[in-house]
């Protein structure tokens, strides 16, 4: 008979394409994974991987049947929902995935009003930025994602995926004092910025990408000294005087209150904290319950 954790591993090899990747997803090591692999060859009577180079890949038949294992396993998954959601109150486990601010921020709060609430409802978080987290929604490894839109970068609309506002968080040019004492009020600020260092997140991801745009409009290219997603690596560089950046509310909260806020670009300016979710069609309480409690909590920051 066919088992599950089988079937899973070969839908992840499928997706993911090495053993090295399916391990990290599923937590196993490599040679578990292999070990599982052999074990559903052997059940199910033919060849499902073959050696291509240096990494294995799915034959015609091993891509038939992890194209089953999608569906296979969607439907364990719908029959889980279906007979938690029949009990009347929300239960059941909810993997939800985020950065770093809202890891720090919101999830706590959430955590604390579920517990409240829907003390069988249990949450697992998972940190990770939106290039990582929205695929691993799609391919149902999460169930909520926290994600973002920055000001000309909107996020990308996908099929199936359900997106919630949770709330418009302001984004601050920050620096030390004795940046900011050097600056003319009355004159574009970022603008005074050229010859200063700045800080950072990752190349071709939605921040990096407004805060270029931003200086590019100032006229001139930021010379960066820090490049980080961890925001409060970024918050430290400017609290030493080293570094200006463009931070986001939520990664300020409880940092560095000697740090000098401005409005980015002289009006106000905000990213788009969302929630996403897969539309299934079907009753998913306890993935509800936490979207409105991340919203209830949203609104109170």
């Amino acid at each position: 008979m066919l088992k599950v954790p089988w079937l899973r591993v070969l839908r992840e090899l499928h997706r993911r394409q090495t053993l090295v990747a399916v391990a990290e997803a599923l937590s196993y090591s490599t040679s578990a994974v292999s070990q599982q692999l052999r074990q559903l060859e052997k059940d199910i009577g033919v060849a499902l991987v073959e050696p291509v180079g240096r990494r294995l890949a799915l034959t015609p038949q091993g891509r038939i049947l992890a194209e089953h294992a999608e569906v296979i396993l969607a439907q364990i998954k719908h029959a889980e929902a279906d007979v938690l959601a029949s009990t009347g109150q929300p239960r059941g486990s909810v993997t939800v995935a985020g950065f770093q601010s809202a890891a720090l921020t919101l999830i706590p709060r959430m955590i604390i009003d579920l517990n409240e609430r829907y003390p069988a409802v249990n949450v697992v978080f998972r940190q990770g930025e939106p290039r990582e987290t929205i695929p691993a929604l799609l391919s149902a490894d999460v169930d909520v994602v926290i994600t973002e839109s920055y000001p000309g970068v909107p996020i990308q609309q996908l099929p199936g995926i359900t997106i919630t506002h949770l709330m418009s968080d302001p984004l601050w040019l920050t620096m030390a004092s004795s940046v900011a004492d050097r600056l003319d009020g009355s004159q574009d600020l970022i603008g005074q910025l050229k010859t200063e260092g700045w800080a950072v997140e990752n190349a071709n991801t939605p921040p990096r990408t407004w805060v270029t745009n931003q200086c590019r409009r100032a006229g001139f290219e930021p010379r960066i000294v820090c490049t980080s997603e961890d925001l409060a690596v970024q918050a430290n560089f400017v609290a030493s005087g080293h570094a200006v950046a463009l931070l986001p509310g939520l990664a300020l909260t409880g940092q560095h209150r000697d740090l000098r806020q401005f409005s980015a670009g002289g009006r106000p300016e905000v990213r788009n904290v969302l929630a996403a979710h897969r539309d299934t069609g079907r009753s998913e309480s306890a993935v509800d319950e936490v979207v409105r409690s991340l919203k209830l909590v949203a609104e109170g920051m």
